[in-house]
């Protein structure tokens, strides 16, 4: 597991100018956008020995964080992204009912849908059922934020694949619809992104989906 590598990762966003309310729901300061480069400092080199950056670099933007996301999240697990790892288990094999996984696949199915405000809704649950860490999901609100400019970015729609794929839950019956003859709207959309993962583009190897595990 990367658990270090991930949180690594979060703490770039200290270095983006943001605004944040009280349930951690963040945006871009006015005239910011997620290629504005940032300088900062990695004093303690933890971020270059875990390879997280390359050696050298003292800026950082949005999409510099949202592209590390990517490098490392076709590996990952829910329970790397969550503040206690030891309660999300228990509370898997607990029998309680909680939709756990559910809420980071339908953030993520909203949000590449561009339904800011679904989006929002179910990203709070996550951080208050799920126990998502607070600055995972402060990163995800930023982002978030920013849909209508950034829906159709390459990059993005990468990071919410990813995420989608991580946490698809087992049942997906609620996604089916006979009005919508099969899988719904947003979950076809899903789908055509994660074909997409499958292609392989110049320059690039595709993503083999069977070694990427989710729990």
């Amino acid at each position: 597991m990367s658990f270090g590598i991930f949180k690594e990762i979060e703490r770039l966003v200290e270095y983006i100018p943001i605004e944040t309310d009280m349930d951690g729901i963040g945006k871009l300061s006015s005239d910011i956008d997620i290629d504005s480069p940032f300088y900062f400092e990695d004093l303690d080199r933890i971020a270059v020995r875990l390879g997280v950056l390359e050696i050298g670099k003292n800026t950082i933007s949005l999409r510099d964080i949202i592209r590390l996301l990517n490098k490392f999240l076709k590996d990952a697990r829910v329970e790397e992204f969550v503040e206690s790892p030891r309660k999300y288990k228990i509370l898997l094999t607990s029998g309680s009912g909680l939709p756990l996984k559910n809420l980071l696949f339908e953030f993520s199915l909203s949000a590449l849908a561009g339904d800011k405000l679904d989006a929002k809704i179910y990203l709070t649950h996550t951080y208050y059922i799920l126990g998502l860490r607070r600055s995972f999901v402060l990163l995800l609100s930023i982002i978030v934020n920013e849909i209508e400019n950034i829906k159709y970015d390459t990059d993005v729609r990468v990071l919410f694949t990813l995420l989608a794929l991580m946490s698809e839950p087992n049942n997906v019956d609620i996604h089916f619809s006979i009005d919508e003859d099969g899988f719904s709207k947003r979950y076809r959309e899903y789908l055509q992104e994660l074909q997409k993962l499958t292609l392989p583009t110049k320059g690039k190897d595709p993503i083999n989906l069977h070694s990427i595990k989710s729990y």
